[in-house]
């Protein structure tokens, strides 16, 4: 072996041994937020320059802030123990007619178990069979918690943009699942959650009594406060129809903000978002997705 080939040989086998390493690559990312004014109305001209955005504690340079146009793929889960009742039932319509344009939707009743009434559509002919289609004797019983948990891990599987989940219960109560493992799932799917709750007391009683096993509470107001959703508790079914309407006029008026994470930086679940401009209220995740 001549001395100029072992010596190529060495160079080769000295370079092989060396660690590859793979730089993380810029990434942008885009988390969806609601913006108000001090009255509760709609932001029409939020600028980058208005927002400073933290990802992990640190501030990321923000790119683009958008009026959100991507269609949401929304799901609306009923608590089977409020399916008879026609203010719940005309509050569901008003709020798909709202939202109609804007989204694909799925409807599902939560009892035992997650059912299907309609899946992803943007008919309102569809959507208005469905709720025709609710029992008037619904079980009694119900695993809402579990059916968070079903849903989100739909949404994390199937990665969607936009994905947002609205859920009409009773509130209180306990749950078959650990509340943090709803909610770390539930961040793991990006979905936005909204909760509508019925306070406990004499008209629910009417609708059924609570029978689900601990955490149930926890999931419905740490859900749409780590998503950076919103929760309203009604003192009668009659308060359904203006918490969903609500709902709907902040959904139809969020904004897309992107950001950059720059080169070889991990991406961090921790997000926090806030103004430099005055009489702007934000709602947005506090917890994020790995992907």
């Amino acid at each position: 072996m001549t001395k100029s080939f072992r010596a190529m040989t060495f160079a080769a086998a000295a370079l092989a041994a060396v660690p590859v390493v793979r730089l993380l690559a810029a990434t942008d990312r885009t988390v969806y937020v609601t913006v108000t004014d001090n009255k509760g109305a709609p932001v029409p001209d939020l600028a980058a320059a208005d927002l400073v955005v933290k990802e992990g504690g640190k501030e990321r340079e923000v790119t683009k802030v958008v009026p959100a146009s991507a269609k949401m793929r929304l799901t609306v889960a009923v608590e089977e123990r409020l399916i008879a009742d026609t203010s719940v039932r005309m509050a569901i319509f008003e709020f798909f007619k709202r939202l109609i344009d804007y989204a694909d939707v799925r409807l599902l009743t939560v009892g035992l178990r997650n059912t299907t009434v309609a899946d992803y559509t943007g008919s309102m002919d569809v959507l208005v069979g469905a709720i025709n289609k609710f029992s008037l004797n619904p079980s009694r019983d119900s695993n809402m918690a579990e059916g968070v948990l079903e849903i989100a891990d739909h949404y994390a599987g199937a990665k969607a943009e936009r994905p947002v989940l609205v859920v009409l219960a009773l509130s209180g109560g306990q749950a078959g699942v650990e509340a943090r493992t709803v909610l770390e799932k539930l961040r793991q799917s990006a979905a936005t959650m909204y909760s509508v709750t019925l306070a406990i007391g004499s008209e629910s009683a009417a609708v059924g009594t609570l029978a689900d096993q601990s955490g149930r509470e926890q999931v419905l107001g740490d859900g749409p406060k780590q998503s950076g959703g919103r929760r309203i508790e009604v003192p009668s079914t009659g308060g359904f129809p203006r918490a969903l309407q609500q709902f709907a006029e902040e959904l139809r008026s969020q904004y897309a903000v992107t950001y950059v994470l720059p080169d070889g930086v991990k991406p961090d679940k921790r997000f926090n978002i806030s103004s430099k401009r005055r009489g702007i209220s934000l709602r947005a995740p506090s917890a994020i997705p790995d992907r």
